[in-house]
């Protein structure tokens, strides 16, 4: 079936559906899925979104980092990193303190709150990821762990050639 058809129909072919590489990719979204869903239940039963248990995990382990550099370390933009805060800030989770280099940046600090909910969270998290992994055997999971890596540089490598166009 040509491209243009395709289109028109609207219809994929039968050898498009059965390549490897769309299986491998519909494979790694689905696991992903799934454990996300396990995830949120698990975080859910201690007040946490995945999002904000995150957040509250990049500051145990670099607490003080400038919103941005928390945005680059989560993957999601500023604006995005600004909304979560605020409301984790109303929550009594974190606190912005002004930064004493830059008038224009802020700190971000656990609070009380924030870290005791982190404590509570992270043995739940970890345990499920755990959990999850425990079908696959030490030598496996590095294996994957290198391909990932490996997917990862070379889907960097595409993204940098699209953002050149």
């Amino acid at each position: 079936m040509s491209n243009g058809s395709r289109q028109r129909t609207g219809r994929i072919s039968l050898a498009q559906a059965e390549d490897n590489t769309l299986q491998t990719w519909l494979g790694m979204a689905r696991v992903c899925q799934r454990m996300q869903r396990q995830l949120d239940r698990v975080l859910d039963s201690a007040g946490l979104s995945l999002p904000q248990f995150d957040v509250l995990a990049n500051l145990g382990m670099t607490e003080g980092i400038t919103q941005q550099e928390l945005a680059r370390k989560l993957l999601v933009t500023k604006g995005n990193v600004c909304g979560l805060l605020d409301r984790m800030e109303s929550s009594g989770l974190v606190e912005r303190r002004p930064d004493p280099k830059d008038r224009r940046a802020n700190r971000i600090y656990l609070t009380r709150a924030g870290r005791s909910a982190l404590q509570e969270a992270f043995p739940a998290h970890m345990g499920l990821i755990q959990e999850c992994f425990a079908g696959l055997s030490t030598a496996e999971q590095r294996t994957l762990n290198e391909l990932i890596a490996r997917l990862g540089k070379h889907a960097t490598e595409i993204a940098s050639k699209l953002a050149a166009r």
